[in-house]
């Protein structure tokens, strides 16, 4: 394969990791390819300054101007601007001014802003990439897209009534990894598929969080939004661990994931990223694939669960423990696991066919049918058939710093060229509708059957109550 290394020497160079702030460690002072000079950029806003927010940001220097902020968390807003003024002191040069908004809406009604990057809780986010694009701006928006199956056909429906661009951040796409290991199922390297397992790891438990003031800087009203109502929990104690371990165990910030009010826990967080590679490489990206079943094998709770819902709201209540089996019609499984130690490994997923397996993650591409591919490589067009232009290693990136460099590059070279995204609404809908549907089955505790062709279960009335929820009153999507 040719490599194009003066873009793979860029994006190596942009993704030096700091500690702490979340950075990529982008060059602002540079242009980006493609970009005659800085003039051509496009004027874009971060919505949402969050555990995502350094990456974005800092990636997003390359090839736009960030002209604004927002953040319903005052306190976060200004760590955020105080990233964005750390990334230009990296390398000697006085940042640009920008604006800093608690409401979202002033830049909606901006006309000078292009595009927007939407690092919000996930029940914000079909409510923020419909209004985004209503409002005649590209989105690129942090996954998983949706918190139902019913939002990812709103989403859809927007993309084709407004015309505009929406990419979704599954960055593994852009992983050169992770798109080989798609190509090898794809052209029969392990002959026929018979199982893909996505390991994930386990979801956060939490101790009871007690009734708390939410903090002065947080506008609970608003980062609640079009969820339910509830009061603000927080542990008296700052124990934060996994995602944005300065955060306290609460019902907001970092850990609002673990919360079925506002996310699908790892099941949609994890799930969103390797379910994707493996309906990308099984082709199973659109509504003729015929119905599914979703089998609960095993699973365990952190609170009692009762028709689906969780009877005490006081502490963490997603799912913990699980294996999940999806069969689609010619037979083909697709497990999502909590744990695949049993199977020899551990986060990744394993590509099983009649003829051998091979493991991928963010780290390495493994086993023999990828030692065998030394005399026998890929042709280019193994990787075209994915994405026109993957054959170059344009957007080569292995490591994580890289692949999330190289995703937010594809967002801004479709901006600039018409191109579709890479991570398209349409095909994340589809893959992400299998990880909303595990959560379903696992939270009634039964086997269920999913027709894609109408994206309703089958025969399973209180299932179906589960593919939409009501926003809140004042929270309705506008435009």
């Amino acid at each position: 394969m040719r490599k194009s290394s003066t873009r793979r020497d860029f994006l190596k160079q942009s993704a030096l990791s700091a500690a702490g702030a979340g950075f990529c460690g982008a060059l602002p002072g540079f242009t980006a390819a493609g970009y005659r000079n800085a003039n051509e950029r496009p004027n874009i806003a971060l919505i949402g300054t969050g555990i995502r927010y350094g990456t974005l940001m800092m990636a997003s220097l390359q090839y736009s101007r960030i002209v604004a902020i927002c953040d319903v968390d005052s306190r976060q807003l200004e760590y955020g601007h105080t990233n964005y003024q750390a990334a230009y002191d990296h390398v000697g040069l006085a940042a640009p001014r920008i604006d800093r908004y608690e409401d979202y809406r002033r830049i909606l009604d901006r006309q000078d802003i292009d595009a927007v990057m939407i690092g919000a809780p996930d029940h914000w986010h079909a409510k923020l990439t419909i209004e985004a694009m209503r409002a005649g701006k590209d989105v690129y928006c942090e996954k998983p897209l949706t918190l139902t199956i019913a939002e990812g056909r709103e989403i859809a429906e927007a993309v084709k009534a407004t015309g505009q661009l929406c990419q979704v951040g599954t960055q593994q796409r852009s992983g050169k990894m992770f798109q080989t290991a798609v190509a090898m199922l794809r052209e029969g390297r392990v002959g026929a598929p018979k199982r893909l397992t996505c390991s994930i790891g386990n979801g956060l438990t939490s101790e009871p969080l007690p009734l708390a003031a939410p903090p002065s800087s947080l506008n609970w009203n608003r980062w609640l939004g079009p969820a339910p109502w509830k009061p603000y929990r927080s542990a008296p104690i700052n124990n934060g661990d996994g995602y944005g371990g300065h955060h306290p165990h609460s019902r907001a910030h970092a850990h609002f994931r673990w919360w079925y009010d506002y996310a699908g826990g790892q099941i949609t967080d994890w799930g969103a990223h390797h379910i994707d590679i493996a309906m990308w490489a099984l082709n199973k990206s659109d509504g003729t694939i015929g119905p599914y079943t979703i089998d609960p094998i095993e699973f365990e709770y952190p609170v009692e669960m009762k028709d689906g819902y969780p009877t005490t709201d006081d502490r963490f209540e997603t799912v913990t423990l699980f294996k999940v089996r999806v069969t689609f019609t010619e037979g083909v499984e697709l497990e999502l696991v909590n744990d695949g130690k049993e199977l020899g490994f551990a986060n990744g997923i394993m590509f099983q066919g009649d003829q051998g397996r091979y493991f991928v993650n963010r780290g390495k591409l493994t086993g023999k049918p990828v030692e065998d591919m030394v005399d026998n490589p890929l042709e280019a067009s193994s990787y075209e058939a994915l994405y026109p232009g993957l054959s170059t290693g344009e957007w080569e990136g292995e490591d994580h710093g890289v692949r999330n460099v190289a995703h937010v590059a594809h967002f801004f070279d479709c901006l600039k060229n018409g191109r579709a995204p890479i991570s398209d609404v349409e095909t994340h809908h589809r893959h992400l509708t299998v990880c909303h549907a595990a959560n379903i089955a696992i939270r009634l505790g039964r086997k269920l059957t999913f027709d894609p062709a109408i994206e309703e279960f089958v025969d399973d009335a209180q299932a179906n109550t589960f593919l939409a929820r009501e926003r809140r009153k004042g929270f309705e999507i506008e435009g």
